[in-house]
């Protein structure tokens, strides 16, 4: 299933990325507290955040605002390609400026709430 993502830099008193992309005519979002990988290998906690009914999106362009004070700025944005969709595992490949490959998004079971990783396979 080829769908878009973007990626937003949201400059705040503790600067973070949010990675966002559309799923299951959802958008879904997750936010890191440093950049996300780009060697394979490496890994990065990522907090799933708010989700928007694709209604709310204004066709193929996703909503630049972010929650909180501070600048949102896009750091990359393309094309991904669900490969794998589990509850709490999905396989992704980025087609974007800086995202290009695989990676795995995965729901860290022995810790409670919302926190995944995504890795760079």
């Amino acid at each position: 299933m080829l769908s878009r993502f973007k990626i937003h830099r949201h400059k705040t008193n503790r600067t973070h990325f949010d990675l966002r992309l559309i799923h299951e005519e959802t958008l879904r979002s997750w936010s890191m507290l440093k950049q996300p990988p780009i060697k394979s290998g490496e890994r990065r906690l990522a907090i799933e955040r708010e989700t928007l009914e694709t209604s709310r999106i204004d066709g193929r362009r996703f909503e630049e605002q972010a929650f909180g004070e501070g600048g949102v700025y896009t750091w990359d944005e393309g094309d991904v390609a669900l490969l794998t969709s589990e509850p709490d595992r999905f396989v992704l490949e980025f087609h974007g400026g800086k995202l290009v490959g695989r990676y795995e998004l995965r729901r860290m079971r022995w810790y409670p709430g919302n926190r995944w990783l995504l890795a760079k396979i």
